[in-house]
C-alpha cells in the first residue's frame, strides 16, 4: 500500500508539465466543437474526453506514469481497456442560460394585451365616467405593456417552457457571463478529471508491472536460486559453507540486496546486533516489534528482504531498553 501511495506520488509529479497541456489542448477542442457560449456542449464535452484519452493511453505517457517501465502492445490494449472500464466520465458543466422570447412571440402577446386592454378598459371607464374612447387609449398601451410583461415572466418558468418550448429561444448566454469566466470553468474541470485519471492510471501500472514481473527477473531468481537449494539439500557437512557461499552470492546476483559483507558462518563469530536510529521513511523497509517513537534506537532482528530495488518483505525492528 505505501508503495503504492509513492508512485502515485511519483506520477503526479512528473505529470505536471503534461497535464497542464493536455488540458490546454483539450480545452481548445471544447470550445472549437461548441463554438464558444452557444453550440452542442454534449458533442464539444465527448470531443474533450477523446483527446484527453489519446493523449494519457499513449506508451510515451505510461512510461512517464509508471515510472519509466516499458509496455508492449499487448500491455497497452489492457490497460486502454482496463481504464475505460473504470473511467468516470468527463463532466464539464454548461454556461448559464436565459430562454428569451421569440420577437414574433412578443409581438403576438403586445396584440393581444392591446386588444384585450381597450376591449376591457373601453366599457368600464364608459360605465364609471361616460368616457368610452379614453378607454380605448388607454387601454391599448396597457394592455399591450401587460401582455409583453406577463410573457417575460412566464419564459422564466422552466414547467412552462417542457409544455411550450416554441415560446422562447434556448442556449442564450446569461447576461453578463463572459467567455472568460466559462474557459476558467472548463479548464478546472478538466484539470480535476486529469488528475484522477492519473491516480487511476498510475494502480493499473503498477498491477499489470506485478502482473508481468515475475515471467522476467524474478522467474530467473527463482529458477537460478531453486537450483542452487537443491544441491544444498545433498551436499555434505563440510562442504555446506562453500554452497552456502555460492548460493548467496547468485541470489545477489538475481538481484536481492543487502547481502553485502562477509557471511556469518564464514567468520565462524556470533554477529553483533545491527542497531539504527528509528525514523519514519524506515516504515517502507522494518516491521515494529512493540511501540517504538521517532529518534528511538532499535535491533533489526530480522532485515527485509530486497528485489531489485524493492520491498519484497519487510524485516522486524525492536526497540531498544535502556539499562539500568
Amino acid at each position: 500500500m505505501l508503495e503504492l501511495q509513492e508512485d502515485i506520488a511519483k506520477a503526479y509529479a512528473a505529470t505536471e508539465r503534461l497535464r497542464r497541456d493536455l488540458a490546454k489542448s483539450a480545452q481548445k477542442e471544447y470550445f472549437q466543437a461548441c463554438s464558444g457560449l452557444t453550440g452542442n456542449f454534449d458533442a464539444a464535452r465527448t470531443k474533450a474526453a477523446s483527446a484527453l484519452k489519446s493523449g494519457l493511453l499513449t506508451a510515451e505517457t505510461l512510461s512517464v506514469v509508471s515510472g519509466g517501465a516499458q509496455f508492449d502492445e499487448k500491455s497497452l490494449a489492457r490497460l486502454a481497456l482496463s481504464f475505460d472500464v473504470v473511467a468516470a466520465p468527463l463532466q464539464i458543466p454548461p454556461p448559464p442560460v436565459t430562454r428569451d422570447p421569440k420577437v414574433f412571440t412578443l409581438a403576438l402577446a403586445a396584440l393581444a394585451g392591446a386588444f384585450a386592454g381597450a376591449l376591457g378598459l373601453s366599457p368600464l371607464l364608459g360605465w364609471a365616467f361616460d368616457a368610452r374612447e379614453l378607454g380605448v387609449v388607454l387601454g391599448g398601451p396597457l394592455g399591450a405593456f401587460l401582455g409583453v410583461l406577463v410573457l417575460h415572466r412566464l419564459s422564466r418558468i422552466r414547467a412552462l417552457l417542457r409544455f411550450l418550448p416554441w415560446r422562447g429561444r434556448q442556449n442564450q448566454p446569461a447576461k453578463g457571463y463572459r467567455r472568460k469566466e466559462y474557459e476558467n470553468v472548463v479548464r478546472a474541470s478538466i484539470e480535476q478529471w486529469l488528475e484522477w485519471a492519473v491516480l487511476v492510471l498510475a494502480a493499473l501500472c503498477a498491477d499489470e508491472s506485478a502482473s508481468t514481473e515475475p515471467h522476467t527477473s524474478r522467474e530467473v531468481a527463482f529458477r537460478h536460486i531453486g537450483k542452487l537449494i537443491y544441491t544444498l539439500h545433498g551436499t555434505r557437512r563440510e562442504a555446506l559453507p562453500v554452497v552456502a557461499d555460492e548460493l548467496i552470492k547468485e541470489a545477489k546476483n538475481c538481484g536481492f540486496e543487502g547481502l553485502e559483507g562477509t557471511p556469518a558462518f564464514a567468520v565462524g563469530a556470533e554477529p553483533e546486533p545491527v542497531e539504527v536510529v528509528w525514523t519514519k521513511t524506515l516504515q517502507n523497509k522494518y516491521e515494529t516489534f512493540g511501540h517504538v517513537d521517532e529518534g528511538d534506537r532499535v535491533t533489526v532482528e530480522r532485515p527485509p528482504v530486497v528485489f531489485s530495488g524493492k520491498v519484497v518483505e519487510r524485516g522486524l525492528v525492536r526497540k531498544v531498553r535502556d539499562q539500568a
